[in-house]
This record gives C-alpha cells, sequence and structure tokens, in this order.
C-alpha cells in the first residue's frame, strides 16, 4: 500500500542519551511538589526528558542511516559510563532551568558527547560541534517571566537517584504550535549490553516535550 503522508526531505535529529521511565516516574512527584505552583514556569513533560550528546538540527532524511552507522562506531570503541546520576541544578540565563548530572568515570559523557560530534562532522553530518555540559531540561520561563535563583536552590532538594546507561538514541523532534513533540528514530545499544535496533521511528515511540 502506497503512504499518504509524503516522505519528509529533511528531519531534525539529535543524539540523547534516554532517561529510563523508572527515573522519570522517581522524579516527577518531587518535582511537581518543588517546583512553584504559578504561572512562572513550563515545566518539561517527563516524558521528553533526554541528555543531548549531539545535535545535527535538519537533516536529510535519507541519511539517518549514515548517523545510526556513526553512533554504532563511536559506541563500539567508546563506553558509555558505569552509572549516571542526578547532580547539582542550574540555569541557563533566566529562561532555562536544568538538572545537571555526575557520571563515573568523571567526564564520560562529555568524551563520548566529543567524539559523537567529531565523527558525525567528519561523516559531512550537520552537527553542532560544541562542549557538551550534560543536563535534564526541567522547565522553561514563561514569556515576560524569568528563571530565579530560587528556582535552582528548590531543585537541590530533588532525590538523588542513579541508573546504569544502556545505549542511546537518535530523537527527531517536531516544533510547531505548542511544546516541542519528539519520536524516538532509532535505537543503539552499546554492543555487549544488548541488540541494535535500527527501526525508524513509530507512534509507540512519540514522546511530548517542551
Amino acid at each position: 500500500m502506497t503512504s499518504t503522508h509524503p516522505t519528509p526531505r529533511s528531519v531534525r535529529l539529535f543524539v540523547a542519551l534516554p532517561v529510563p521511565p523508572s527515573v522519570r516516574d522517581s522524579l516527577r512527584t518531587p518535582l511537581d511538589r518543588l517546583l512553584p505552583d504559578d504561572a512562572r514556569l513550563r515545566p518539561t513533560h517527563p516524558e521528553g526528558w533526554h541528555v543531548t550528546l549531539a545535535f545535527l538540527g535538519d537533516t536529510p532524511a535519507a541519511r539517518l542511516t549514515d548517523v545510526v552507522d556513526v553512533v554504532s562506531a563511536v559506541l563500539a570503541r567508546r563506553s558509555l559510563p558505569d552509572r549516571v546520576g542526578l547532580g547539582s541544578p542550574g540555569r541557563f540565563g533566566d529562561h532555562t532551568l536544568w538538572i545537571g548530572l555526575d557520571e563515573e568515570p568523571p567526564g564520560s559523557l562529555g568524551r563520548l558527547g566529543a567524539d559523537l560530534q567529531s565523527d558525525l562532522a567528519a561523516a559531512d553530518l550537520p552537527v553542532r560541534q560544541r562542549e557538551l555540559r550534560p543536563h535534564i531540561t526541567i522547565a522553561r520561563a514563561r514569556r515576560r517571566h524569568r528563571v530565579s535563583q530560587a528556582d535552582v536552590r528548590a531543585l537541590e532538594q530533588a532525590p538523588g537517584i542513579s541508573w546504569r546507561p544502556a545505549g542511546v538514541e537518535i530523537w527527531q523532534s517536531h516544533l510547531g504550535d505548542g511544546p516541542a513533540r519528539y519520536v524516538i528514530a532509532a535505537s543503539v545499544a552499546q554492543p555487549d549490553t544488548g541488540h541494535q535496533d535500527r527501526e525508524v521511528g513509530s507512534d509507540a515511540a512519540t514522546r511530548d516535550g517542551s
């Protein structure tokens, strides 16, 4: 059967470390309690939580397989952290509230991100090369409002949660009215931890963001 939906010429892609459902569930209630109950901040949706490792932006749709190949090659030689845990909170300017990550070994996510960005660029893919600051975006300021230092201090009370990552995902973002919507375009496991899934994202892999 021929699809009634045209294949897009380009897609907005980024490589991300996913936040496991168990971690999202453990954080959801404490964050609801810690974040101020007012109209200043727009919390991000837990299903959209992720740690960006490499941002490509608009990428020819036909090159998704090339992205997966590069990510697979990097994970074959560069190990994921043994453990990732929630670290200190912070803010980007007065518009974004986030929680940083602690890793074992220290700096392992930064090195992974640098390798991913370098190899994606070498494959002539439109990656943005910049120093990685691993974090999970928790909320953004609404129009005409600001993220305050008091908001950062509130997140210092968030529970300490850690997990062992098993792989990374390639996410596709859809922008439009309202929060961004994410689709998992492909998943790539560390070679010795599981199966590599190169299937293009389906409706079941759609996540809301903000």
